[in-house]
């Protein structure tokens, strides 16, 4: 299991991070991402929708643009800087649970 997030992200631009996994045979009961302890976003494939957005100032989720692997957050705000986790889950029997995480810096561009 690894996730992929931009180490350094000029504000204002979009940032895309991708979460791949290998559930071997277990199939995938959920998804999680957050920002810090707080969680963000949430994909869950046995619920209709898929995906659920979880309000958090500044983050804007392009919900169009993300899944099962990957999160994209538009228009990304310096406060935005932090270490990012992603969460997945099997379903039953297992319940099998890991979890990575990886720092994003959003930097100011002067011109």
């Amino acid at each position: 299991m690894s996730i992929t997030v931009p180490v350094a992200v000029a504000s204002g631009d979009s940032a895309k991070m991708t979460c791949t996994y290998d559930l071997e045979s277990d199939p995938l009961y959920t998804v999680k991402w957050y920002k810090g302890r707080q969680e963000f976003f949430r994909y869950v494939p046995k619920e209709l929708p898929h995906t659920r957005v979880f309000p958090w100032p500044g983050i804007n989720v392009d919900v169009s643009q993300s899944g099962p692997n990957q999160v994209v957050l538009r228009d990304v705000k310096r406060h935005l800087s932090g270490k990012y986790r992603c969460e997945v889950s099997a379903d039953a029997p297992s319940f099998h649970t890991k979890i990575v995480s990886s720092w994003m810096h959003v930097v100011y561009m002067s011109s």
